[in-house]
């Protein structure tokens, strides 16, 4: 899979001005520029000044030197294994929405989960026959469209239990029939052989979930490599949003495999050492 970062500058810093509730204006008034000289940073349109970058940075309660990285280009995340543990990941991209979804197996007993299925619905039922695998569920982070859009054609393929969060179960699709279950916070439950934790990781949706699977991750939109999803449900839920991934997701060992809905594969470690939003 590529290593093509999700965020660039542009994206971190509109995501920290958005979390903060900060307007235009007033950050670009801070930093003594313009509108549009801030509008064409956070668009990507140039690439910023390491004053610019450090003074952003101070604005925004973002890392300078993970920041500035960022603008250079000068940061990718070291490659995460995909076969470990028993454990075999086949990573389904679909490029047009930059969505990642998984169909994550386990070796020994040929059972696996499907997660966040957003597209190309015929591509993840390919890589279970690939594999031989038997799919034993669906697991769902979170209910955007583009992490659900293929869910009624797998439901339809594959007939097993959907595990999501309840306050994400409205959102979903029309699914006769379906085996919908749900988990609380803090939960574990069983499907197949893995055992999964659910983590409240909130701010991007309504229950948006972090499920722990073994010694790896599947944080949907909370974090990505080098960034954060963006705190959709809106700036009163910034801080809670940064509390609870560094809380549930960065509190968990060096080693341990996160799984995004969007971008490459990172590290627990990789995220404290160079993520922008994260900085000790």
């Amino acid at each position: 899979m590529t290593d093509l970062l999700e965020d660039e500058f542009g994206d971190i810093i509109g995501k920290a001005r958005f979390g903060l509730n900060l307007s235009a204006r007033d950050v670009a008034g801070r930093l003594g520029i313009s509108t549009d000289d801030l509008a064409a940073l956070e668009d990507c349109a140039r690439s910023p000044t390491k004053a610019e970058s450090d003074a952003l940075a101070a604005v925004l309660n973002l890392d300078p030197e993970r920041l500035l990285a960022v603008a250079q280009d000068a940061y990718v995340p070291d490659p995460v294994a995909l076969d470990q543990g028993g454990v075999r990941i086949r990573v389904i991209p679909y490029p047009p929405m930059r969505v990642y979804q998984y169909v994550i197996g386990d070796v020994e007993t040929g059972q696996a989960v499907v997660v966040d299925p957003g597209a190309v619905p015929d591509q993840i039922l390919g890589v279970l026959a690939d594999e031989q695998w038997t799919a034993v569920a669906v697991l769902v982070t979170h209910a955007d469209a583009d992490h659900i859009d293929a869910l009624p054609a797998i439901h339809a393929a594959l007939s097993v239990p959907i595990w999501l969060h309840p306050n994400e179960q409205p959102r979903l699709p029309a699914l006769a029939g379906a085996d919908i279950r749900t988990f609380d916070h803090g939960q574990h439950f069983r499907a197949g052989p893995f055992q999964v934790q659910a983590r409240r990781t909130p701010g991007h949706a309504p229950g948006h979930s972090s499920l722990v699977l073994r010694d790896l991750v599947l944080v949907g939109d909370a974090i990505f490599a080098g960034s954060l999803g963006r705190t959709a449900l809106g700036p009163a839920y910034y801080a809670e949003h940064l509390a609870a991934v560094r809380s549930q997701i960065l509190s968990l060992p060096a080693a341990t495999r996160l799984f995004a809905g969007h971008g490459p594969p990172t590290t627990v470690g990789e995220e404290l050492a160079n993520n922008p939003f994260f900085a000790a």
